[in-house]
């Protein structure tokens, strides 16, 4: 049996049994795992808060084979402004959701970890996030998993979006760069693309379901489309 510790994002958690919990965790050392946590939801030793989804952790576990337990779990992080923030919440379990679709067990991924915690971060501080903005953070973060997993093709994504569309993620693009450093002006700006926006993240969700053979969807996060 061999010990490892490193650093994770939790995705998700399970309840079983009486006290166990199975979590799911994208780890900076060894990619995403599934974890069995033995009776922690009875133990004064361990806090059963420390794996809640969204939080960073460092994580000791024991593996056998592709079998790992918790033994040790302390909280780095826990996301406060984005568990107080509904816009924020939202977009941020669409990630969680995404990451655990897309990637697969134990495939190493630690530059991608390094990002996916500052994907978090810029979110848990932004002192607000309009309608429009939303969906641009959404964009950037789906544009950087097909950077990822190798299938951001820029000809391809441009008949996927069409002229119409092509046009205005280009417009996009350009507002975001003139107006770097000002996420207030930026946020401002981006509401009056809020449903091209929105058409967009759909355009870029059926390309990656189509490659990748996955089901991510926005629609079952973001209330105001439901």
């Amino acid at each position: 049996m061999k010990i490892i510790k490193t650093n994770c994002i939790v995705l998700k958690k399970k309840e079983m049994k009486e006290a166990d919990l199975q979590v799911t965790l994208f780890s900076k050392d060894y990619g995403k795992i599934i974890a069995t946590a033995y009776g922690i939801r009875k133990s004064n030793k361990r806090n059963v808060v420390s794996l809640n989804p969204l939080n960073e952790v460092e994580i000791t576990l024991s593996q056998k084979n592709n079998y790992y337990v918790v033994k040790e779990v302390e909280i780095i992080k826990n996301f406060n402004s984005i568990i107080k923030n509904i816009n924020k919440l939202e977009i941020s379990l669409y990630v969680l959701d995404s990451i655990d679709k897309i990637y697969y067990m134990t495939n190493e991924n630690g530059d991608f970890f390094d990002k996916l915690v500052e994907i978090l971060s810029f979110i848990d501080i932004l002192p607000c996030l309009k309608k429009g903005y939303k969906y641009y953070v959404v964009l950037s973060f789906l544009r950087r998993i097909m950077i990822e997993q190798g299938i951001y093709d820029t000809d391809e994504i441009n008949r996927e979006l069409g002229l119409e569309f092509s046009q205005i993620y280009r417009e996009i693009a350009i507002l975001h760069k003139e107006n770097a450093g000002d996420i207030e002006k930026i946020q401002e700006k981006m509401e009056q693309y809020h449903y091209s926006l929105r058409k967009i993240v759909e355009i870029f969700e059926n390309y990656i379901n189509r490659n990748l053979q996955v089901k991510i969807e926005i629609k079952k996060f973001i209330v105001e489309d439901l």
